[in-house]
């Protein structure tokens, strides 16, 4: 969470205000990636690149927001009722953008992150220069 980020920034002595962006940091992540922290952006994530790859494959997705949803979703899940699916709980209604650490409105978190997503040049993981170095 921020809250956690925040710590380990503060006992390493990281100045925020006077780190000099990387070029080619975040700034390369993909659409998907940038996504992560909102409900549903991992699972969207992983839809993405399956239909990528397989455009014709089905692909039912179970999402839940908040423990109490998330333990819902995994007991329906246990009792047979979710079979193929893809899960994907986020213990903080909204996604991680609604952690602990946040300082504002979820849903002004949500958007300036869905903002941000838009600006990428890749849409998923797989078109980024770190994943093409791996290959």
């Amino acid at each position: 969470t921020f809250e956690e980020m925040t710590g380990i920034f503060s006992a390493k002595h990281v100045d925020l205000e006077n780190i000099e962006e990387d070029p080619a940091g975040v700034s390369d992540a993909s659409t998907d990636g940038r996504n992560f922290a909102v409900a549903g952006g991992v699972a969207q994530a992983v839809v993405n690149v399956i239909k990528r790859d397989h455009p014709d494959q089905e692909i039912k997705v179970a999402n839940a927001e908040g423990l109490k949803e998330c333990r819902q979703l995994l007991k329906l899940a246990t009792l047979g009722k979710y079979p193929g699916y893809l899960l994907e709980g986020m213990a903080c209604p909204g996604g991680c953008v609604a952690g602990a650490g946040t300082m504002q409105a979820i849903k002004k978190s949500q958007t300036s992150v869905g903002l941000y997503a838009k600006q990428s040049t890749h849409k998923t993981s797989s078109e980024t220069e770190y994943i093409k170095e791996l290959d």
